[in-house]
């Protein structure tokens, strides 16, 4: 396990585990509103905030030499307010639309240092930005967050399996975004608190299990990855419900829907889980469908 040390990195806000930010002011029934955005993205509506995790609108591979470009019109289709965006990681398919969101709506931006110097990279104000390295706990007017770290799910291409090589992003760039420059650069949890529900958002297919213990969230965002033996994570958790996620093609237009293969690993998984745990609800969403928690 790496350690990092706490220091300011161009003046981003660094977040020790013990601060918080603001006092939090959290209701025993709170409504919570979630969108699917593809991927393991995410917007949550909690009262009158707006809260994104990962959110990958362009959903188009970034080349490696060439220029990211957001679809601009596409986010500001699908998206029109952004108070806070949480990253999981720092690969294309889950931050390469931040700079453009952030900036728009004048979201604060908790993520990675890689996340945050890719977010200075795209023009973010460094007052948005918050660098998180594990252990955070942090409370906000309507929500609370614990920042868990955790590690990225075995990657399967070309008939081979590999783990991605974890890399960071120690500085801004000083040229412009191209596909290299979004590194993995850490993976992390969120375990969310509304009020009385606990949600647990992974970002890509493995965890550390040390460190799920303590956490029992009454929803679990999944991500697909039949990579990784999921019993004990389940048998830890103990979710009452798992949101399966990050199953469809990354690649391809919200227009050009889910692909039936990807959508037969899911319900592999979700038959999986249920040999766990017959009782844990199981809920494979599609695109941009709203999900209300109570």
């Amino acid at each position: 396990m790496k350690y990092f040390p706490l220091f300011s990195i161009l003046a981003i806000t660094l977040l020790s585990a013990n601060q918080v930010t603001h006092a939090a002011e959290l209701t025993a029934a709170t409504s919570v509103q979630m969108k699917w955005l593809g991927t393991a993205g995410w917007e949550i509506r909690v009262g009158s905030t707006v809260i994104l995790i990962d959110p990958f609108i362009t959903r188009q591979e970034a080349a490696p030499t060439a220029e990211w470009k957001t679809n601009e019109e596409e986010v500001l289709r699908i998206l029109t307010k952004a108070d806070f965006i949480f990253a999981g990681h720092s690969h294309a398919d889950h931050i390469a639309d931040i700079p453009f969101i952030a900036k728009r709506f004048g979201a604060k931006v908790i993520g990675s240092r890689t996340t945050t110097n890719i977010a200075i990279s795209g023009g973010v104000d460094k007052t948005q930005l918050t660098t998180i390295f594990g252990g955070e706990k942090l409370e906000f007017k309507d929500f609370a967050v614990q920042v868990i770290e955790s590690d990225h799910g075995m990657l399967s291409r070309g008939g081979q399996r590999r783990q991605p090589r974890s890399a960071e992003l120690l500085k801004p760039l000083n040229g412009p975004i191209t596909g290299r420059s979004f590194l993995e650069g850490g993976s992390f949890l969120y375990y969310f608190t509304f009020g009385n529900l606990r949600l647990l958002h992974q970002s890509t297919g493995s965890f550390i299990e040390e460190n799920l213990k303590g956490l029992l969230p009454d929803v679990a965002m999944f991500a697909e990855n039949r990579n990784y033996q999921w019993t004990e994570a389940i048998k830890i958790l103990q979710p009452k419900t798992v949101i399966i996620h990050h199953y469809d093609e990354w690649r391809h237009g919200f227009a050009q829907g889910i692909p039936g293969a990807n959508l037969r690993r899911a319900q592999r998984f979700e038959r999986d889980i249920k040999s766990v745990n017959p009782k844990i609800k199981v809920i494979i969403p599609e695109h941009l469908q709203s999900i209300p928690l109570e």
